[in-house]
C-alpha cells in the first residue's frame, strides 16, 4: 500500500505548517493555518479525498484556515469530514456559527482531553492516530516566563504579563467592549431542546457538561448532517447522534431584512456561547496554550508470497492463494505420495514472509520552552510515546518526525537530546522561523506583480521575501544527521520507503524567484513591452496638466491587499483594503483570510526597517468590517492576535467598527485566545458598533461619542460614518471625510443602492465592489452583488472624482473584461484593483491609463497557464 507524508505549507510570512498524509483512497491534513486553501491552489495539489483534519492547537496559528476550508469542502461537493483537536475544538467550531453554516456538510468534531491516554483518537483502514497532550510547565509564576511572539517591533521576544481574570466564571463588568451576563444556570433536568424554546434563555449561564451539550447542539445546527460525539473522550468510541425533532425546522433570524435575498439560518445561532472551562481548554494566551503531538501509524505491510513454498505444500494457483494472502488459514487436499488424499492446513506464515512493521510519522508542536518538559515526559520510560524511541521494533517503524518549534526550542539541549533518541534512519523536518528562509508562497501572483513592476515600480512593488535563513540549520550543534528544513512541497514516501524529495511541480510552477534573482529584467513579449510603452507615454502626456495639483488627499495611499471575492484565486486574495493617511496612520477596510500575510509581504519583518509590519500595526488606528461573510473577516482574529505581540504595547487603542454579529464572534473566540477585547489588555481593541455612527444620525450614540471622537482625531478625520447597504446579510458601507477636504466611500458588498449615493456625494474616491461582469447582471442580483457597469453608475450618480473597482469573482482569476474607455470630461476616473497595488489618490488617472497594458499582461499570463481554477463558491 503506497502512502506518504508531504508539506503542503511551511512556516513563512504567508502560511503556517500544514502536513498531508496521503493514500490512494484518502488524505489527512494536519493543521489548517491561514491560507491553507490558497496553498492547495498554488501547489496544484487537491483537497479531494480529504477524510480527516487534525489540529495540534486551538489557536489562530493552527486553525485560521479552518472555516474557509470547510466552506470550500462543502461547496466543492465534499459531504463529510472529521475534525480532531484538543479540548476547545467544539467551542472553536461553534464560534464560527454565524458565517460557516452549510446544510450539505457532515462535520464530526472529536475533542482530545488534555490528559494522556494510550487509546487511538482516530482509526480507519489506512491510519491509526494517537495523541499526546503537551501542557506548558509554568513554574511558580506565569509572569516569570519569557514566552515570545517572535519578530515583534523590536525584534525581541515579549515578556508575558498576563492580565486576564483568574476565574473564567467571573461575570465580566460592563464596558465598551463587553456586556454583563449573569443569568442563573438552568435546572439540570431541563433539556437543550426545552432551553431553545425559552426566549429569555442565555447560554452563557451554562457550565460543564451542559455547556458542552449546547456547543454540540450549535455544531449540529451549523452542519445539519453532522454527527457529534456525545462525550469528549476518545473520538471513535463516542456515541453519535442525529438531529431530531424541532431542530430540523429552519427559521429566519430576526436580523434578516425582508427586502433582500438573505440566507436563512437556524434559530439559536445568534445566541452567545458559554465561556469555556479553563481547566479543560488551558490558557487563552496562545503562547501558553496546550498542544497535541500526534503519532500516525500506517498499515502493517504483509511480507512477500512465496509461490515456490506454496507449490511444495500443495497450494496451487487459484482463489485460495488470495485467501491466504489476506491472512486467513486455508485447507487443501494433497497426495501423501501413496495415492491417498489428506487435508493439509496451511497458515499464512507457511508461505508469506515476515511483514514490515507499520510506518509511523510523528508531529511535535512545541511553541515555547515551557512545553519541553511535558513533551519529554511523554517520551520518557513509562510515557505514552516512550515506545517510539525503541529501535528495531516489530510493532512500528518511525520514519519521519515533523518538528514545529517556537523560538529557542531547537537550540534547547533537552529538545536536541530527544531528537537524537530516535533511529539513524529517521528523517527530521524542522519548522523554526530563525532557521527557515522566507520565499514568497504564492508565486503566481508575485510573478505577475514583478512583470507589472516594469510598468510602474511605485504602484507595483516587489513583495518582501528572503531566500536565506537568519541562521543556517547546520549551525545548530548536535542535530541528527537526517535533519532538514521544512519546505513547502517536500515529501517523504513512507511505503515504499524513500528519502525526502522536493516536489518537482513546485519548482516548475515558481517563475517568480528565478526571475527576481536574475541580474536582468524579465524578458516580456514584444506586444506587452509595446503596451507598457504606450501606457507610459499617455501618463507622460499628463505632465503638463496641473489638474492633479488641485486634488485634495492626493498623497493618501490605497493598498489593495485582497481584491477577490468568496475564495482566493491564483492572482487574487479575498477582501482587504488598506488606507494610509500620511502623518496620521492606517485604516483597514475588511480583513479576509490571509490579510496578515499580505501585510507582511508588503512591509516585511526586518526589525531594522522603520516601516516594518510591526510599525504599521502600531499605526493601524481602525479596522472596518462591512459584514459577517467569511471572505471579509476571517483574517481579523489572526490580525488582532498578532497585535497582542506588540512590545512595548501600542500607545493608542485600535478601533474596530463592525456590527454585532462580528463582535459576538470575536467575544466567543476571545475566550480561547486573547485578542485585546478584555479590559486591561496591553494592546486594547475598542469596539464601535456600526449603528452608533450611522450617517443619518446627527451625532454618535450615547456611550460611543467619546470613542468616535478619539478615532476621528487620531486619523485627522472630520467624520467617519456608516451607511446600510443591501446584501444577503446585514452589511454596511463606510464614508470617510477628512479635515483636508477629501473623502473616501467604501461600498462593502451590495447591489446598487441610492443610500450610498446620498451618503457619499462628491467623494474623492469610491471603492466599490464589482463582483460580476456586465453580462452577469442577473446572477449578480441573485447573489446581491454589483456588476462593473452598475458600480460605475453609482460613482457617476455620486459625482465621485474617481472609482476603484474591487471584489472580483473567482470566475475572473486575473481580471474581468474591464470595458473601460477613456474618461470623458466631468466623468469619474475608473480603475480596477489588483492585489498589492499601491495607488495614491493622485495617481488614479495614471492607474486608469495603465488598464489596457495591465489587461494585456494578464491575457498573456492566462494563455500560458493551464492551472485549473477553483470553482466559484458561495461564501454565505
Amino acid at each position: 500500500m503506497l502512502w506518504s507524508t508531504s508539506v503542503l505549507s511551511t512556516l513563512s510570512s504567508d502560511t503556517e505548517p500544514s502536513i498531508v498524509i496521503a493514500f490512494d483512497s484518502a488524505k489527512y491534513l494536519f493543521n489548517v493555518g491561514e491560507n491553507t486553501t490558497r496553498s492547495y491552489l498554488q501547489s496544484r495539489q487537491t483537497w479531494r479525498k480529504t477524510r480527516g483534519l487534525f489540529l495540534t492547537s486551538i489557536s489562530t496559528q493552527r486553525t485560521s484556515g479552518l472555516p474557509g476550508l470547510l466552506m470550500t469542502f462543502a461547496d466543492a461537493g465534499r459531504s463529510q469530514v472529521r475534525v480532531t483537536g484538543p479540548s476547545g475544538l467544539l467551542h472553536l467550531i461553534a464560534s464560527m456559527r454565524r458565517y460557516t453554516y452549510r446544510e450539505n456538510l457532515d462535520v464530526t468534531p472529536s475533542e482530545v482531553p488534555l490528559v494522556p491516554d494510550d487509546q487511538p483518537v482516530y482509526k480507519d483502514e489506512n491510519i491509526t492516530v494517537f495523541a499526546l497532550p503537551i501542557n506548558p510547565t509554568l513554574g511558580e509564576s506565569q509572569d516569570k516566563d519569557v514566552l515570545g511572539c517572535s519578530g515583534n517591533a523590536d525584534g525581541h521576544s515579549k515578556v508575558l504579563k498576563r492580565k486576564r481574570d483568574t476565574s473564567p466564571e467571573r461575570p465580566i463588568k460592563r464596558g465598551s467592549n463587553n456586556q454583563a451576563r449573569a443569568s442563573p444556570e438552568p435546572e439540570p433536568s431541563v433539556s437543550i431542546d426545552e432551553l431553545m424554546e425559552r426566549s429569555d434563555f442565555d447560554p452563557t449561564s451554562l457550565k460543564g457538561d451542559k455547556a458542552q451539550a449546547w456547543r454540540r447542539h450549535i455544531v449540529k445546527l451549523m452542519f445539519p448532517a453532522t454527527q457529534v460525539p456525545q462525550s469528549t473522550g476518545n473520538g471513535n468510541k463516542s456515541q453519535k447522534g442525529k438531529r431530531k425533532g424541532k431542530e430540523d425546522t429552519i427559521k429566519p433570524s430576526p436580523d434578516e431584512h425582508p427586502s433582500t435575498g438573505y440566507v436563512q439560518q437556524p434559530l439559536g445561532l445568534k445566541r452567545p456561547l458559554p465561556t469555556p472551562d479553563r481547566s479543560l481548554v488551558g490558557s487563552s494566551d496562545q503562547r501558553l496554550r496546550p498542544t497535541l503531538a500526534y503519532a500516525i501509524h500506517g498499515p502493517r505491510i504483509r511480507g512477500k508470497f512465496d509461490a515456490q513454498k506454496a507449490e511444495v505444500l500443495g497450494l496451487k494457483q487459484g482463489p485460495l492463494r488470495a485467501v491466504l494472502a489476506r491472512g486467513q488459514t486455508v485447507t487443501v487436499q494433497v497426495d501423501d505420495g501413496r495415492g491417498n488424499l489428506f487435508d493439509r492446513e496451511i497458515k499464512p506464515s507457511d508461505c508469506i514472509g515476515e511483514g514490515t512493521p507499520p510506518g509511523v510519522v510523528l508531529l511535535l508542536d512545541t511553541p515555547t520552552l515551557a512545553h519541553i518538559p511535558d513533551l519529554l515526559a511523554g517520551f520518557a520510560d513509562g510515557g505514552p510515546f516512550a515506545k517510539y524511541r525503541q529501535l528495531e521494533s516489530k510493532d512500528h517503524d518511525v520514519r519521519v518526525i515533523h518538528h514545529l518549534c517556537g523560538d529557542g526550542v531547537l537550540e534547547d539541549e533537552r529538545y536536541r537530546a530527544l531528537m537524537n533518541k530516535f533511529g539513524p534512519d529517521v528523517h527530521h523536518l524542522v519548522a523554526s522561523r530563525r532557521y527557515l528562509p522566507d520565499p514568497v508562497t504564492f508565486t503566481s501572483a508575485a510573478y505577475s506583480q514583478l512583470r507589472l513592476k516594469q510598468l510602474d515600480s511605485n504602484i507595483f512593488p516587489t513583495p518582501k521575501f528572503t531566500l536565506g535563513a537568519e541562521k543556517p540549520l547546520e549551525s545548530v550543534a548536535g542535530l541528527p544527521a537526517g535533519t532538514l528544513a521544512m519546505q513547502a512541497g517536500l515529501s517523504v514516501s513512507i511505503h515504499p520507503p524513500r528519502t525526502p524529495a522536493q516536489d518537482e511541480n513546485t519548482r516548475k510552477l515558481d517563475l517568480f524567484h528565478p526571475a527576481v534573482c536574475s541580474d536582468s529584467l524579465i524578458k516580456l513579449p514584444d506586444p506587452i513591452l509595446s503596451s507598457f510603452s504606450q501606457a507610459r507615454a499617455v501618463v507622460q502626456s499628463f505632465a503638463g496638466d496641473h489638474e492633479e495639483d488641485k486634488i485634495p488627499g492626493e498623497d493618501v495611499v490605497v493598498c489593495t491587499l485582497g481584491t477577490g471575492s468568496a475564495i482566493p484565486s491564483k492572482f487574487r486574495n479575498v477582501s482587504a483594503t488598506l488606507i494610509h493617511i500620511p502623518k496620521h496612520g492606517y485604516l483597514l477596510l475588511d480583513a479576509g483570510e490571509g490579510t496578515w500575510g499580505q501585510l507582511v509581504r508588503k512591509y516585511g519583518r526586518d526589525p531594522s526597517s522603520p516601516s516594518n509590519v510591526w510599525q504599521m500595526l502600531r499605526e493601524l488606528k481602525c479596522i472596518f468590517i462591512s459584514h459577517i461573510h467569511g471572505d471579509h473577516h476571517i483574517g481579523l482574529a489572526k490580525l488582532l492576535a498578532m497585535r497582542q505581540c506588540l512590545d512595548p504595547p501600542s500607545k493608542e487603542p485600535l478601533y474596530l467598527v463592525a456590527n454585532h454579529t462580528v463582535f459576538q464572534y470575536l467575544r466567543d473566540y476571545d475566550s480561547l485566545e486573547m485578542l485585546g477585547l478584555q479590559n486591561g489588555s496591553d494592546n486594547p481593541v475598542v469596539l464601535l458598533p456600526v449603528d452608533a455612527i450611522h450617517w443619518l444620525k446627527s451625532s454618535s450614540s450615547e456611550g460611543h461619542a467619546a470613542a468616535h471622537a478619539d478615532l476621528c482625531t487620531s486619523l485627522g478625520l472630520r467624520s467617519l460614518q456608516t451607511v446600510d447597504v443591501e446584501h444577503r446579510t446585514l452589511c454596511h458601507g463606510l464614508i470617510i471625510k477628512h479635515k483636508d477636504g477629501w473623502s473616501i466611500v467604501y461600498s462593502g458588498d451590495t447591489v446598487p443602492v441610492h443610500r450610498l449615493v446620498q451618503a457619499g456625494q462628491n467623494a474623492t474616491l469610491l471603492i466599490h465592489e464589482a463582483t460580476m461582469a456586465d453580462d452577469e447582471a442577473d446572477k449578480a442580483r441573485a447573489k446581491m452583488h454589483s456588476t462593473v457597469g452598475q458600480a460605475i453608475d453609482i460613482g457617476k450618480q455620486m459625482n465621485a472624482y474617481s472609482i476603484l473597482l474591487t471584489h472580483f469573482s473567482a470566475r475572473y482569476p486575473s481580471m474581468p473584461q474591464s470595458m473601460l474607455t477613456n474618461c470623458e470630461p466631468g466623468e469619474p476616473i475608473v480603475a480596477l484593483a489588483f492585489d498589492h497595488a499601491n495607488i495614491r489618490i493622485g495617481d488614479m488617472r495614471k492607474m486608469h491609463a495603465y488598464m489596457p497594458a495591465i489587461e494585456q499582461n494578464f491575457a498573456e499570463l492566462d494563455d500560458d497557464d493551464t492551472t485549473p481554477q477553483v470553482a466559484e463558491v458561495d461564501i454565505t
